[in-house]
Parts: C-alpha cells; structure tokens; sequence
C-alpha cells in the first residue's frame, strides 16, 4: 500500500516539474539578439553553444525529465518485484495440531500456503481437515 501511495506521489511530482520546465521555457528571459550590423563573436561550434546555453540557465531540458521519470519507473518496478518475490519464497514452519492433539511439523513457501491447502518443501500436499489447527511459526 505505501509503494502504491510513493509511486503515485513520484508521478505527480514529476509532472509538476515537466509542466514547470515548459512554463519556464515559454516565459523565460531570452537572449538578447545580436544586430545585423555586429558581427558574432563564436568561440565554440553553434551546436555546443546552444548547449552550453542551457547548462547555464541551469534548466533541465525535456529529454532530461523525461529519462529521469523512466529510471525512477524502471527501479520502483524492480524494487517492488524483488521484495514480492523475497516474501512470496520465504520459508515458513508450519504446525499442524491434530484434533487429538499429535503434532505434526512442516515447512512450505509463503506462497504455497492457500488457505487449509499448502505444499510443502518436499512436495507433499497436505490439506487440514477442520478440526486441525494451524500454526504458522516465522
């Protein structure tokens, strides 16, 4: 629940400073245009001169926002695959007491576990009548 409610909280905050970028390219100060007469002086290529103009404005261009937003993604997505998969395989004791009162031990992945049905390590299926009761020992 709370990976749902930070992943959720990450998109909107990255939309918020994409939409920011846009206003602030739109409205921004420009570059006050050099006269005909007035030769320019050019101490760099015009492709890194344009790149070093937004390094200095310090803005983040859209391409930037836009790969940062999809690494974010990407390592959210893979963070909450491992930890899914970690809980699903973990071991867990399980002990049956029987109605007359034999107790019986077995271990089986949290995932295994449905309900009064689980599978256990050595690939038994066991299911529990009624009147056993489980108890479940981390």
């Amino acid at each position: 629940m709370i990976t749902k409610i930070l992943f959720t909280l990450t998109v909107i905050i990255m939309v918020v400073l994409v939409f920011r970028q846009k206003r602030f390219r739109r409205h921004g100060d420009k570059a006050p245009q050099s006269t005909p007469n007035t030769p320019k002086k050019t101490s760099a290529p015009p492709h890194q001169q344009s790149r070093q103009k937004t390094d200095q404005s310090g803005s983040l261009s859209t391409r930037t926002v836009t790969y940062c937003i999809l690494a974010v993604l990407v390592a959210i997505s893979i963070t909450v695959f491992i930890v899914s998969y970690q809980s699903d395989n973990k071991i867990i004791n399980i002990r049956v007491i029987a109605e007359n009162g034999i107790i019986t031990l077995y271990q089986a992945k949290q995932k295994s576990i449905k309900g009064r049905h689980f599978l256990t390590l050595d690939g038994r299926q066991v299911t529990l009548g009624e009147s056993d009761r489980i108890e479940i020992v981390p």
